[in-house]
């Protein structure tokens, strides 16, 4: 029976065959809403901004780290991008690329905590999640701000090159460059390295405590750039941005490591945003309510984390037979 898993993958591409179940089960009850190609662009585009931040949270979960500040660091983001426009004649673009290098400022200082004062990586983003969060109410008084962008700017969050939206290129052009940089280089083979067993990089010559550093600050820069991102899609923000974002993101970022490598991968983190993206629309067409889209998400994250662990330890019993002495 295990043979057979194996053999077609059923774990290794369990998100693969759930996505199409859900294409064939939405497809089934809501053909005249689900099969459209509005409803095809609606899911690329609410699943290019998760997947952003999905794609910059996994460069630090390959590192061994968990980073929750993205969500407030891509709303601080947003804010920023609204608070300026609006209060300087300063163009769009400056103003994006200051609200991404703020946001990345803010990822290198974890970095720096926990490299090179050892602190925890989930105590640390959490308290950076709170001052980003202090910096976007602070910026906004509490109030919706709506952001004065150039209209080129607005193009990128709003249109399409074909029937492909704009946002979803972005998308997928940073994941084949994280794809071929995580797996074919040698900087993502030590991030890889870093993450799976800290001492034994440290003791081959790789300067871990950088690679951390870099990590959460890179984490920190696609953070900012999906913020603004956003704010060029909706047109303003509020304190509260980026925080529906956190529970989908983690979801995606554990289901896709027990995808195609049974660890953090581009391609696995990818398959996992887009099934959640097509349930997620698939639901609402339903006209559910909106917990039903939360509790979606919440039991993708246990599945994904009960799976992972049911490896590791079906991986450890092997490991442990293997070493075992035969009987003569």
């Amino acid at each position: 029976m295990n043979t057979v898993v194996n053999r077609i993958g059923l774990v290794r591409f369990s998100g693969i065959y759930g996505l199409v179940a859900l294409i064939i089960f939405f497809g089934a009850t809501q053909p005249d809403l689900f099969l459209t190609e509005t409803n095809l662009k609606v899911i690329l585009v609410n699943s290019a901004i998760t997947g952003l931040l999905a794609i910059g949270m996994l460069v630090p979960m390959a590192a061994g780290l968990l980073d929750l500040s993205f969500g407030s660091i891509a709303g601080l983001s947003a804010v920023f991008m609204a608070w300026a426009t609006t209060r300087t004649d300063i163009d769009t673009y400056v103003v994006a690329l200051a609200a991404i290098l703020l946001a990345g400022a803010l990822g290198l200082g974890s970095g720096l905590l926990v490299a090179f004062i050892k602190l925890d990586s989930l105590i640390v983003t959490l308290g950076m999640s709170s001052v980003a969060l202090g910096i976007t109410e602070y910026l906004s008084q509490g109030n919706t701000l709506t952001a004065n962008l150039s209209p080129s700017f607005v193009h990128i969050g709003l249109d399409s090159i074909g029937p492909i939206p704009i946002l979803a290129i972005i998308l997928a052009i940073l994941a084949v460059c994280m794809y071929v940089w995580l797996e074919h280089t040698p900087g993502g083979r030590f991030v890889l390295a870093s993450g799976n067993n800290y001492n034994a990089a440290r003791l081959a010559g790789i300067n871990v405590p950088k690679i951390q550093s870099l990590a959460l600050a890179f984490s920190g820069l696609i953070a900012g750039l999906a913020g603004v991102l956003l704010i060029a899609r909706v047109g303003s923000a509020t304190s509260t941005a980026g925080q529906g974002y956190l529970l989908p993101v983690v979801a995606a970022l554990f289901l896709g490591s027990t995808q195609v490598l049974s660890r953090p991968n581009v391609v696995g983190t990818i398959i996992a945003v887009y099934l959640l993206g097509t349930g997620v629309q698939g639901i609402q067409l339903h006209g559910n309510q909106p917990w039903v889209s939360n509790m979606f998400n919440g039991l993708v994250l246990l599945a994904a984390i009960s799976v992972a662990r049911l490896r590791g330890r079906q991986s450890r019993r092997l490991n442990r037979k293997r070493t075992q002495p035969q009987a003569a």
